[in-house]
């Protein structure tokens, strides 16, 4: 059979009616386009090609091609710079219409068996199908899987990010609950400036106050976020970050830190419009709470459980409630919710167990710092044990023995404190003037006293007190002189 002969335009010739071939009416020489098989055909030297230049030294074709595709790229102007999707324009694979999306991958039909005298007949060939098309049926399943952690949109994601946090809200009105607390809930990192940037601490916070002229935002979180248990920094030039609800990263700036309270409080400066979580009264004991708090990826993390009917004692941190549950790594700083949504106070991840600091005394704190720029912190000198939360035999005994249905139980008296010099020993009851029954309640009291202090109008303020001595069976009343610290740190 003839070779068919292509065009001078690179394209087979199109037959005519008549059954003819016509080519291009520009001769090879005016198109300046052929093959050397074509040249062979129509009987040129391979001299007479056009692109052979015997003058030409070597590789003169090549740099005058570079040049031209070097001119050609200039007046196309520069590269377009690749951005991330939903950053400026969106990359070239990226659809603009939904008519424009391309088809998902699409898993193949089951092979079926061929029908012989009315019966299908499983063949060794059907067998084979069946094996190719399951393999199939595994490729596509894996370049679906793929794609979904490539696109990481929520309605691709088979599982929730933190289980536990599924398994916790569950119906409507819950849900509904969270979200809008969890508007306010942020999460603040501290790391030192260093070249790696290595990472000191991570936990949650939450909005408390917006200035809207100065367009400031104040973030209460865990004062652990920026010093140890003595209430040292962890460094003099600490880098602060929040990362908000929508995944915006600002810097942050330390207002003030109480490591007795446990709590630190940040300022943002920046137009980001946070919503500021409604306040409640404080948790109490028994109570059904909720912690809210945001992990590394800004996912939102919540656990439920309830105040404790315990306490144990520490010296100089009478104020903590005990969580029934445990917290995420992370969730420090963040705020505990009543059923309500309203904020009873912060979290805080200590020795022994996850404890709750009560709103009212945070407040009181805020208050102090911002009108004198110090917390009067009341300084009592003993560890104290509820009388409220004893078990009910001894209770009872208290009760019919020596008359007492309140007040707390001196667990520990510090040496050479005020406490000791005035006669207080372990084992005593006291009932203060004002009848709280719970610690917190206590130390929103004491802490109340403190505004005195600061006023300067002495060292230490008078307070009333009733101590029953068990041991020798008698009550006395007295005047306690209690002193105040404006330190940050731990009180030895």
């Amino acid at each position: 059979m003839p070779r068919k002969l292509r065009s001078s335009m690179g394209a087979a010739p199109s037959p005519t009616a008549g059954g003819e071939s016509h080519t291009s009416e520009r001769s090879p020489a005016a198109s300046r386009r052929w093959t050397r098989s074509r040249a062979r055909d129509i009987g040129l030297d391979a001299t007479d090609h056009p692109r052979a230049d015997p003058e030409a030294p070597a590789g003169a074709a090549l740099k005058k091609r570079k040049r031209v595709q070097a001119a050609a790229s200039a007046s196309a102007g520069p590269v377009p710079k690749k951005t991330r999707l939903g950053e400026g324009q969106p990359p070239a694979t990226a659809s603009t219409t939904l008519a424009s999306r391309p088809l998902p991958p699409r898993y193949p039909p089951y092979p079926t068996a061929p029908v012989v005298g009315g019966q299908r007949i499983l063949t060794k060939k059907h067998r084979k199908a069946v094996f190719e098309w399951m393999d199939e049926c595994r490729r596509i399943a894996k370049l679906s899987r793929n794609q979904a952690e490539i696109e990481d949109i929520p309605t691709l994601r088979d599982e929730p990010s933190d289980p536990l946090t599924a398994d916790t809200v569950v119906s409507s009105a819950d849900k509904a609950v969270v979200l809008r607390v969890a508007r306010s809930v942020v999460s603040v990192s501290s790391t030192k400036p260093v070249a790696d940037g290595k990472k000191v601490f991570l936990c949650s916070g939450f909005v408390i106050d917006w200035d809207g002229a100065n367009k400031c935002s104040r973030i209460l979180t865990s004062s652990f976020l920026v010093c140890n248990i003595k209430g040292e920094l962890h460094d003099p030039a600490l880098k602060l970050s929040v990362c908000l609800p929508n995944n915006t990263i600002t810097e942050a700036q330390l207002i003030f830190f109480n490591v007795h309270y446990g709590v630190a409080l940040l300022e943002v400066v920046g137009d980001f419009q946070l919503q500021i979580p409604s306040f409640g009264s404080s948790a109490n004991y028994g109570q059904d709470v909720s912690v809210l708090a945001r992990d590394g990826n800004m996912s939102l993390m919540v656990r439920h459980g309830t105040i404790s009917w315990l306490d144990y004692p520490m010296l100089c941190y009478n104020h903590f409630m005990f969580l029934s549950c445990d917290i995420p790594k992370g969730a420090a700083g963040g705020p505990v919710i009543d059923h309500d949504g309203n904020i009873s106070g912060i979290a805080l991840d200590i020795k022994p167990g996850p404890v709750v600091t009560s709103i009212s005394t945070i407040k009181t704190c805020i208050d102090m710092w911002h009108q004198s720029s110090r917390v009067a912190r009341p300084m009592l000198g003993m560890q104290l044990k509820a009388v409220e939360l004893l078990d009910v035999a001894r209770r009872e005994e208290l009760c019919l023995k020596y008359n007492i249905t309140g007040g707390f139980i001196v667990n520990l008296v510090k040496d050479d404190s005020t406490a000791e010099r005035i006669g207080i020993r372990r084992g005593d009851v006291i009932v203060f003037e004002n009848n709280c029954s719970t610690l917190p309640q206590l130390e929103d009291y004491l802490l109340s006293l403190g505004w005195g202090y600061l006023q300067g109008t002495s060292l230490t303020v008078d307070l009333k007190m009733e101590v029953h001595n068990l041991v020798d069976s008698y009550k006395e009343c007295i005047t306690f002189p209690v002193e105040f610290s404006e330190s940050s740190e731990e009180v030895d």
